[in-house]
């Protein structure tokens, strides 16, 4: 019993301190893009089920090197990505926000998890 209360536990430990770290990647791309970061007018976010990466300019090459990926625990995925079609979301550099629309998704495990939304402003909630 008390096992199977520290697993659950750290797994929505693990969910929450997820759900803080893509809050700050959203905060790093849409800095980025503002800041004009490296020559770049707009940086963006690729959002896999057990990653997350940004990287700058308006389209995705998972061969940048200037990407800047981030990895889930284990337990933690990302998935119900809404709308489907819109990964990656890019930030823009006048104002930044989203040139796309939002999206919202799911971010956890089957016995916990945490609905995110980024709306065409770039808030997260």
């Amino acid at each position: 019993m008390i096992g199977f209360s520290y697993l659950s536990l750290m797994s929505h430990i693990n969910v929450d301190s997820s759900n803080q770290m893509i809050y700050s990647i959203v905060k790093k791309a849409q800095d980025n893009a503002m800041n004009n970061l490296d020559g770049y007018s707009q940086y963006g976010i690729e959002f896999q089920s057990n990653q997350i990466t940004i990287f700058p300019g308006g389209s995705y090459s998972s061969t940048n090197s200037l990407n800047d990926t981030y990895y889930f625990p284990p337990e933690v995925t990302l998935y119900n990505l809404s709308p489907a079609d819109n990964n990656p979301i890019i930030f823009n550099s006048v104002n930044g926000q989203l040139t796309n629309t939002g999206v919202s998704f799911d971010i956890g495990n089957p016995s916990y998890f945490i609905v995110m939304n980024i709306n065409n402003n770039g808030a997260v909630y």
